[in-house]
């Protein structure tokens, strides 16, 4: 991990680093969250992703990185990350006052960007969470086939080294402790060409009700020139190596998926209570079918091998 870190490139290294920062034992139980996420303590942030192949990309680098091939040679880039960003917040704000009485002030970028993300368009905002629970659920809530993963950030950490990047580039940049002048700061230079390197927490000025039952946390890089996981490996090593593990990430077990959902049911964090409405009720109705129709074809299974264990007594008997 220190030589990764010490020939850090902010374009190269990162399929390696999330090799890096993977736990080398799966999560399998309860106990097995609790082990890896203790460490983060109240500081923890985490997200689910349903494979484990995933990186850290933002839903609008997904739309925007595209492989062009031009005469056998291919080349994989962002297609006008700042250019198309514009088009779609102006999209956005035009269209919202359709849809909702209230808006956000038009010059509160981070506001409107937290409202695109809450409503599904592609922003350049991640979504977290405080809970390793809810991370989960997020992880494991829809069979994908194949291996989920969690990943963690320790909060306090991050924000310490954020704000101290961002002081080294911006000399005024405000106190941590005066949340407006900061809200007011970012929303002049989120959009600047010029930024450093690194990733912030969007903190929106009023957190509407799905943040606040998910313990939701955003997160946002500063530059659209490279990715979510360039600029976290960058923060990883300026202005020096981090040397403990302030980011990690660990498998989860699909054939333990049933027994999480379950558990997590109990914990009272599913659909219905991570999204407050009809809409989270009907999620919570497709993953209680989910776990009803595992533990039927469960039951399906355990009658069928105890017909052929009474056919093969049967027919010992007979012989």
């Amino acid at each position: 991990m220190k030589k990764l870190l010490a020939e850090y490139d902010v374009r190269r290294n990162v399929e390696l680093f999330e090799e890096l920062v993977t736990e080398p034992e799966p999560i399998g139980t309860f106990e097995d969250l609790q082990r890896w996420s203790t460490p983060f303590g109240a500081s923890g942030c985490f997200r689910g992703h349903r494979e484990a192949s995933w990186s850290l990309v933002t839903t609008l680098d997904r739309v925007l990185l595209k492989t062009v091939a031009v005469e056998h040679i291919s080349e994989t880039r962002k297609v006008n990350p700042a250019e198309n960003e514009r088009k779609v917040l102006l999209e956005f704000q035009r269209g919202a006052t359709e849809h909702l009485t209230v808006t956000p002030a038009l010059d509160s970028v981070v506001d409107w960007l937290a409202l695109m993300q809450h409503h599904g368009a592609p922003t350049r905002l991640l979504d977290w969470t405080r809970s390793p629970y809810v991370g989960l659920f997020f992880a494991i809530q829809e069979d994908s086939g194949r291996e989920a993963a969690l990943w963690a950030i320790d909060l306090k950490w991050f924000e310490q080294r954020s704000h101290e990047l961002l002081r080294q580039h911006y000399k005024d940049w405000p106190d941590a402790s005066n949340f407006g002048a900061s809200c007011r700061y970012m929303n002049e230079i989120l959009f600047r060409d010029d930024n450093p390197y690194i990733i912030v927490s969007a903190s929106p000025t009023q957190l509407n009700e799905r943040m606040l039952a998910q313990q939701g946390q955003l997160l946002c890089s500063l530059r659209h020139d490279v990715g979510f996981s360039s600029n976290l490996l960058g923060m990883l090593v300026h202005p020096s190596i981090v040397e403990r593990q302030v980011v990690s990430k660990a498998v989860v077990k699909r054939e333990e998926r049933i027994n999480f959902l379950e558990e997590l049911r109990r914990m009272n964090v599913h659909s219905a209570s991570l999204f407050p409405g009809l809409d989270g009720f009907a999620r919570s109705v497709a993953v209680n079918l989910d776990i009803s129709v595992a533990h039927q074809v469960e039951d399906l299974k355990q009658a069928k091998m105890e017909t052929i264990r009474e056919f093969r007594l049967k027919y010992s008997q007979e012989k």
